[in-house]
Order: structure tokens, then C-alpha cells, then sequence
């Protein structure tokens, strides 16, 4: 059994320049609001070696890392130390396995967030957004497939996959309010636990137009309103 020797402690970023009003921050956010930090980060390898340690939900080596990119364990290493340079991945704790002390490394339990309120950051930004998004469709579109090839599988076998796209007519204060509660719930289920799978997602909406006038009537509705009326 290796022998646990060393757990490290959590790194810390105070985003001392992030103006909060302008992005709400999920509890104990990481920021990136740097070009340096957003250069280290908007790589598409690291990118998928945080997302695969966040997928296994437990500490990996960077041996054990390698294995499951294809890659060599010294170019994980190596993305490894830069991402533990900006807080986005930590050390878990070393062991001792057949003489050798191995590193085992984990993500940081804090969302990573982009600081958007930077201009001059926009295109490593937008980077990230679109190498993130690849990620997604890929892994949805394997997974797709993966159910379609199974002629047992019924629906509910797919839990995890969902596609869907649209419009919705909501209020500010309604897009308000469901932001927070979409950022609550992901934040309140990070962690793996009995009888959980890791599911990859990706959300993205923007606001289309400008707000139709209120008109409200002294009922509560707007005019056209399907919903019932307010009670007073």
C-alpha cells in the first residue's frame, strides 16, 4: 500500500483588482485576471487535464494522467506545475509506491472564473469559452453515439445527456434570479458522492434584445400575458 507522507495546503489568489459587482462570484471563486494567468490556463491540454481530474473525482499522478491522455508523463508534469502555479490545481498529498515517492495531485475546490470586466483580456477569454464548449460537444456527441449504438438502451440510460437550445422571455429580475440559482445548485454539487457520475456541461445564453416596455395593468400581467393574474 503506498505510504501517504505530505498533504499540501490550498493556494490562495485574492483577485484584488475583480470588481464583483459587475460578476457575481460563485463562494470561493478562483479568478484568473491576468494575461499571464489566462495564458497558463487557455491551453487546450491543461484545459483537459483539469477537466479530467475534476471527471475522476480523486487525487492522479501525473503518470496516472498521461496514461489516460496519451501523452508523455513529463509533459503533464509540466502542465501540472503551471496550473499549480495559478491556483487552479493543488497537491494533494505524496506517497511512497514501490520506492518512489509519487505526487498526486487534485483540482482546486474553488470555480475558476474569468475576469470579463477586462477588455484587453477578451480574446484569451473568448479562448477559453471556445475550447471549454469543444470539450462538451465532443464528449456529448461520443455519448450520443455510445446510447444510439446500444439497442437496449431506452432514454433514462442517458442520464447526463442533454441538449437544448431556444428562447426564453424573462424579466431581469427573473434572469437574475435563475443565474444564481443555476450557479448555487453546480456549486452544491462539486463534490463526487454514493451513487453519483461525473456529468460535463456547459451553459452559455445572452440577453438578444432590449426589454419590451412593463404596461403593466393593475392585475400584476403585461399585456399578452398568458400567466394567470397576480393575487393582490
Amino acid at each position: 500500500m503506498p505510504e501517504e507522507t505530505k498533504t499540501a495546503e490550498t493556494w490562495q489568489n485574492p483577485a484584488k483588482s475583480f470588481d464583483s459587482t459587475k460578476t457575481p462570484l460563485p463562494g470561493g471563486a478562483l479568478v484568473l485576471h491576468t494575461a499571464e494567468e489566462l495564458k497558463i490556463f487557455v491551453n487546450p491540454q491543461r484545459m483537459r487535464l483539469v477537466n479530467l481530474l475534476e471527471t475522476m473525482g480523486e487525487p492522479a499522478t501525473a503518470k496516472m494522467l498521461a496514461d489516460r491522455l496519451g501523452i508523455s508523463a513529463s509533459s503533464v508534469k509540466h502542465h501540472l506545475n503551471k496550473l499549480e502555479s495559478i491556483g487552479v490545481v493543488e497537491i494533494d498529498h505524496q506517497a511512497h509506491i514501490h520506492g518512489i515517492l509519487a505526487t498526486y495531485y487534485r483540482p482546486t475546490a474553488r470555480t475558476v472564473v474569468l475576469d470579463q470586466t477586462n477588455a484587453a483580456l477578451r480574446p484569451l477569454a473568448q479562448l477559453a469559452v471556445e475550447h471549454s464548449m469543444q470539450q462538451v460537444m465532443q464528449g456529448a456527441l461520443q455519448a450520443l453515439a455510445a446510447w444510439q449504438a446500444d439497442p437496449a438502451a431506452t432514454w433514462d440510460d442517458a442520464w447526463g445527456l442533454l441538449q437544448s437550445d431556444g428562447v426564453v422571455h424573462l424579466t431581469q429580475g427573473e434572469a437574475l434570479a435563475l443565474r444564481r440559482q443555476i450557479l448555487d445548485f453546480l456549486e452544491s454539487h462539486k463534490t463526487p458522492r454514493p451513487g453519483t457520475a461525473p456529468i460535463h456541461f456547459g451553459l452559455v445564453s445572452y440577453r438578444a434584445g432590449e426589454a419590451e416596455p412593463k404596461g403593466e395593468t393593475e392585475n400584476g400581467k403585461q399585456p399578452n400575458d398568458p400567466r394567470p393574474p397576480v393575487e393582490p
